[in-house]
């Protein structure tokens, strides 16, 4: 008996330092580490499946939720229905944390892009284009916002019903980017009144926007983000990607581990695996990517990571700019 007891003391021993010398090498019992995610299970396989691989013995589950379905079982105290989150919608994360409802992890923070606290990671930012149909601008295509703001006041009646937005009080990261122009320029409140007057088609989901794109329904859109164009940059005929030349917003996708995890650990194997530059490929794969010629854009603006993304998370400072909006391309 005293022979076993001691044989069990050096296996635990081993296993242990076999953990910290490689977190990736050992999974008791095979673990399932749940994934939550904004985006189709689909687009992350070839993630998922490079994530599995850096994490041998373990198993991937993934659920699709939107952002706020993400906070709100974020905020369970204990047994989260996942381990780690993906989100597009960085305030709705930064805002899970700043309630203390996210797990830390320094190391994830030392190799990250971008975090906040080492609760909130950033793995890309993701850059806002316009999305324009070359035949429906004479000569030169707008290029800045001032640009296409002169080409509707001036073309309303042709681009009538041919301009496709998606609605700021559905879509979190639509919400975000309005917020964000409106403190960024002057010219974006006198954007929506021209798309107000060109009786501007609104979506509920940037999919929706998406399926009307590929329809030929649509010969402008703004605010898209990149990585909700087709993986490799294959556009409908005549349609022209285009990065604002006087800013480009760019919005941070983010993970996070929430408190109630039920495989702490396994899920930050996972977070420093997504993170690893081992990831990029896959990260390219599902679309997190910059085409030829946005890379190095110098007038890229990335959205911090911070409180400051709470200010338009206010329910009163919302309702005003919600109300601005509609009034603006509604009314």
């Amino acid at each position: 008996m005293k022979r076993l007891t001691v044989w069990s003391r050096n296996t635990v021993l081993c296993l242990f330092l076999l953990c910290w010398i490689d977190p990736t090498a050992v999974f008791a019992q095979e673990p399932t580490i749940r994934v939550a995610g904004v985006v189709t299970e689909e687009r992350l396989k070839p993630l998922l499946q490079a994530l599995a691989a850096r994490m041998p013995g373990a198993k991937l589950s993934y659920e699709r939720l939107s952002s706020a379905q993400i906070a709100a079982a974020a905020k369970q105290p204990a047994n989260a229905p996942f381990d780690i989150a993906l989100l597009s919608s960085p305030d709705i994360a930064v805002s899970v944390a700043n309630e203390g409802y996210a797990a830390s992890d320094e190391t994830g923070g030392a190799v990250a892009a971008s975090h906040w606290r080492n609760e909130v990671f950033g793995f890309w930012s993701d850059p806002a284009v316009m999305v324009l149909r070359r035949d429906a601008f004479a000569g030169r295509m707008p290029r800045t916002r001032i640009e296409l703001v002169r080409a509707l006041e001036k073309n309303s009646s042709q681009l009538s019903r041919r301009i496709g937005i998606v609605n700021i009080g559905i879509d979190d990261v639509s919400y975000l980017l309005a917020s964000q122009d409106s403190i960024r320029t002057s010219l974006y409140w006198r954007l929506m009144r021209a798309f107000g007057g060109a009786k501007a088609r609104i979506y509920d989901t940037t999919d929706d926007l998406m399926e009307a794109l590929h329809a030929g329904d649509l010969d402008v859109l703004y605010n898209v983000p990149l990585s909700a164009l087709p993986v490799g940059g294959s556009m409908p005929e005549g349609m022209v990607i285009i990065a604002p030349q006087d800013y480009v917003l760019a919005v941070p996708w983010v993970v996070l581990i929430p408190k109630g995890a039920a495989k702490p650990r396994d899920a930050r194997v996972a977070l420093r695996a997504l993170l690893s530059p081992v990831s990029k490929p896959a990260l390219s794969e599902v679309g997190f990517n910059y085409p030829e010629g946005f890379a190095g854009l110098e007038n890229l603006q990335s959205i911090e990571l911070g409180p400051e993304l709470l200010v338009f998370r206010d329910t009163i400072k919302r309702s005003k700019l919600l109300d601005m909006w509609f009034q603006m391309v509604v009314d």
